[in-house]
């Protein structure tokens, strides 16, 4: 009966037919000095361990034992954790990068991101996330702010806590929903400044038919980002909340005054949402940039069903949404802006949300760490490489959810027969590391022999056999003189 569980050949078949990952892998570079283990070997290691979403280096520490797993990741001996650290705080991420783009672009190629198309639209979401944070382990590229927090006897005191923050821009529409780029924030600077250094990496990179439509939070309600999109030929959908004062409370008195465009009423997941739409075009934007755009509110009842003291009564409740957008109304009414506008949220949900709870995101690999290569400057002295190993870990990250998410969602019969999810196929192909071969036994040498069950089994060989020749020559005599 044939197996009905994902096997690592084929997984690993599938990704260098489609992907050239081995290819790639070879590309990697680090700034140890003619190292034993290859540092691709120690991409396609770390690569595995997140497709089989092990939470920490230890663990795939005892993982590299299996002869298997060896194979795959073309290590000839088994090596350890320190080896990964020390590997991957000097790695070249140029390499890892591109590796990023060739995938995404071959998705692109392959027709993966045509499913949901909003209007014949590919759409895109940016925001930012908060990785790791500590009060006692910083590194050179670590930002810092003052928080109030307790002490063991209760008293309010003051800390420094160091912290690193990301941008990432995420694909939302498709099924597979791939990050294109990842952007940490240095030391001193916003998170709109990171921000509008990853949009302008993206058409370099992509080309500016990488996606026709960004969503963004009202963070990026600024002059120089409504400029880059106009620039790039992209449309954005952008939240307003109250932090953006002035913005909010214009929009607010516009509307007071007037009866909604339209309203609706809509059911999802046991719950009721009893809608109010206002439209408005042409206002301008700002002094500075006063280009057009259009404003939408939406007033919201949310309306479910909770349980008090036993028994089920109506809870309600009341939002309120606004937003900017340079789309015509002509091909995306209100109801559609308004359901653009919460497609934001899949980039939290389906991104960092997935990213953490699954695959450890915020662990926090290789931050501070100390040990590094320490090459020779040109006076002589050893210095250690500048820590990029945090950066190098999350580009694997970013690169192996990628990758199973479009193997599960798109390649997998299995996944789609038996409906499984991505940590089950996940949890079946780290399973497939740790079933041995089959042990072969030789025949006996002769009548009434007792086999020797000291003696090591035979192993089935890795590369096939020459035509015409027999593995098993005793075993051929045997049944012959049978």
């Amino acid at each position: 009966m044939k197996d009905r569980t994902h096997s690592l050949p084929s997984f690993s078949a599938w990704l260098n037919k489609g992907f050239d990952l081995r290819q790639h892998a070879a590309q990697m570079t680090d700034a140890r000095l003619h190292p034993e283990i290859s540092p691709a070997s120690v991409l396609l290691a770390l690569f595995h361990a997140f497709v089989f979403r092990l939470p920490s280096f230890q663990q795939l520490d005892s993982e590299l034992g299996h002869c298997s797993l060896q194979h795959w990741i073309g290590a000839e001996r088994p090596f350890r954790d320190d080896t990964l650290r020390y590997s991957l705080c000097g790695f070249d991420l140029g390499p890892l990068e591109t590796m990023l783009v060739e995938v995404n672009r071959r998705f692109k190629r392959g027709k993966v991101f045509d499913q949901g198309r909003v209007q014949g639209r590919l759409v895109a979401a940016l925001d930012g996330i908060e990785v790791l944070s500590s009060f006692s382990r910083p590194c050179e590229n670590c930002l810092q702010r003052r928080v109030t927090r307790k002490d063991q006897a209760g008293r309010k005191i003051e800390q420094t806590q160091y912290y690193h923050r990301a941008v990432g821009c995420q694909m939302i529409h498709s099924r597979v929903k791939p990050f294109l780029a990842f952007e940490w924030l240095q030391p001193g600077e916003g998170e709109e400044t990171a921000a509008l250094r990853l949009l302008r990496r993206l058409p370099q990179q992509y080309g500016t038919r990488c996606f026709d439509l960004l969503l963004l939070d009202a963070l990026y309600a600024q002059a120089a980002v409504l400029e880059l999109a106009q620039k790039s030929g992209w449309e954005v959908v952008i939240s307003l909340k109250q932090n953006s004062r002035d913005w909010y409370q214009s929009a607010v008195r516009l509307f007071a005054r007037r009866p909604p465009e339209d309203s609706c009423s809509e059911s999802q997941d046991h719950k009721i949402y009893r809608v109010q739409l206002w439209d408005t075009e042409g206002l301008p934007f700002s002094i500075d940039h006063p280009e057009p755009v259009r404003v939408v509110r939406s007033e919201e009842v949310l309306e479910r069903n909770r349980f008090r003291e036993s028994q089920s009564e109506v809870h309600s409740t009341n939002h309120e949404w606004l937003w900017i957008t340079t789309l015509p109304s002509s091909a995306f009414p209100c109801k559609a802006i308004r359901q653009l506008g919460h497609q934001r949220w899949k980039n939290e949900n389906n991104g960092w949300m997935d990213l953490t709870k699954h695959w450890a995101f915020q662990h926090g690999f290789l931050h501070a760490c100390q040990h590094r290569p320490k090459p020779r400057t040109p006076s002589g002295q050893r210095e250690p490489v500048p820590n990029g190993g945090l950066a190098a870990v999350t580009l694997i990250w970013l690169i192996a959810a990628a990758l199973s998410g479009c193997f599960v969602l798109r390649h997998s019969k299995l996944a789609r027969r038996d409906h499984l999810t991505a940590v089950a196929v996940a949890a079946q192909l780290h399973a497939w590391i740790s079933k041995a071969p089959p042990s072969i036994r030789a025949p006996d040498s002769g009548p009434g022999a007792t086999p020797d069950r000291s003696a090591a089994p035979l192993r089935l060989p890795l590369q096939p056999a020459a035509a015409g020749t027999c593995l098993f020559p005793g075993f051929s005599a045997a049944v012959s003189s049978f």
